[in-house]
C-alpha cells in the first residue's frame, strides 16, 4: 500500500495541536452507545480506530472486559489515555497506526469501532476496507460520524469557507454521516447494515467561553487560525456567530446537539 505522506503529516500535524484529552469530554456518551449497540461482552477483542486518548470507546470498552487494542495516527494522544486508564483500573495495547494501513493481521478482532476518528482519514474508500479486513468473519464494526446536515456539518462547512479550496477529488469527512453514502462505501463487502441517527448533546457554561476552550485546545482550528493569519478574528467571529445561532440555552450558558450516524455493520461468516 502507499500512503500520501504530505497529507499524513498535514494530519499528524493538525491533531497534535492543541490539547484533544481536554476536547474528547465533550463527546463522552457516543462510545457507551456504540457499545451497546455492538453487543459486546467479557473477552472479547476490540480494535478502536482513531482512539485518540481512549475515553470514548477503548476505555469504556476495557472497563467491560474486553481486550482493546487503541490506535491513532498521533501517539502524543497516549499519555492522557494512559493516564485515563490507569484512573479507572484498566489496561490497554496502545498503537500508533494509520487507519489507511492497520498493521494487524486479517480477522483479527471481533469488534472494530471507530468514533469520529476514521471519517478523517483522507481515502474513504481504503479506510472503509481496512476497518472491514481486520474485523472477524461474523464481527460487527460500529461507527460514529458527524452528519453533514447537522451542527457539527456547519461548523466544518464554515471552517471550509476560510480556508483554502480542498484538492480534487477531496470528500469531506462528514459524508461518512449519510446513510446513502455509507452503504455505497460498504455495498462491496456484504455487510449487514444498521444505522440510528443520534445527537451528541454539547454544554458549556456561555457561547464565548466554548469559543475560547475550542480555538486553544482543538487540533484544526489552531491550526486553521495559524493558517489564516490576519483573517483570525474574521474566522472566530464567524464561529462564534454559529454557536450563537445553534444555542438552545436562553440563559447565557450554551447548549446545543451536534448530530451523528451510528452504523452497525456485521461481517459475514
Amino acid at each position: 500500500m502507499t500512503i500520501d505522506r504530505e497529507l499524513q503529516d498535514i494530519a499528524r500535524r493538525t491533531w497534535s495541536a492543541g490539547n484533544w484529552d481536554k476536547v474528547a469530554d465533550f463527546i463522552g456518551n457516543a462510545g457507551p452507545r456504540l457499545l451497546d449497540a455492538l453487543d459486546v461482552s467479557a473477552g472479547m477483542t476490540l480494535l478502536d480506530v482513531g482512539a485518540g486518548s481512549g475515553g470514548s470507546v477503548a476505555i469504556p470498552a476495557a472497563l467491560r472486559g474486553l481486550d482493546v487494542t487503541a490506535t491513532d495516527l498521533v501517539p502524543d494522544h497516549f499519555d492522557a489515555g494512559r493516564q485515563r486508564a490507569a484512573q479507572v483500573g484498566v489496561s490497554l495495547d496502545w498503537v500508533e497506526a494509520d487507519a489507511l494501513d492497520l498493521p494487524f493481521e486479517d480477522e483479527s478482532f471481533d469488534r472494530v469501532t471507530s468514533t469520529f476518528g476514521h471519517m478523517f482519514a483522507p481515502d474513504h474508500a481504503r479506510a472503509a476496507s481496512e476497518l472491514v479486513r481486520v474485523c472477524k468473519p461474523g464481527g460487527r464494526i460500529g461507527l460514529a460520524c458527524w452528519s453533514p446536515q447537522g451542527t457539527i456539518g456547519r461548523f466544518f462547512a464554515l471552517t471550509g469557507e476560510f480556508l483554502p479550496p480542498p484538492p480534487p477529488g477531496f470528500v469531506p469527512p462528514v459524508a461518512w454521516g449519510s446513510e446513502q453514502y455509507v452503504r455505497e462505501l460498504l455495498a462491496p463487502y456484504g455487510l449487514d447494515l444498521a444505522f440510528q441517527e443520534l445527537l451528541n448533546t454539547f454544554i458549556d457554561e456561555s457561547p464565548q467561553h466554548y469559543e475560547d476552550f475550542m480555538f486553544a485546545n482543538f487540533g484544526p482550528l489552531v491550526t486553521a487560525v495559524e493558517a489564516l493569519g490576519e483573517r483570525a478574528d474574521e474566522f472566530r467571529a464567524a464561529n462564534l456567530a454559529l454557536y450563537d445561532d445553534i444555542n438552545q440555552a436562553t440563559d447565557g450558558t450554551l447548549r446545543y446537539e451536534g448530530q451523528y450516524l451510528q452504523t452497525i455493520a456485521v461481517k459475514p461468516t
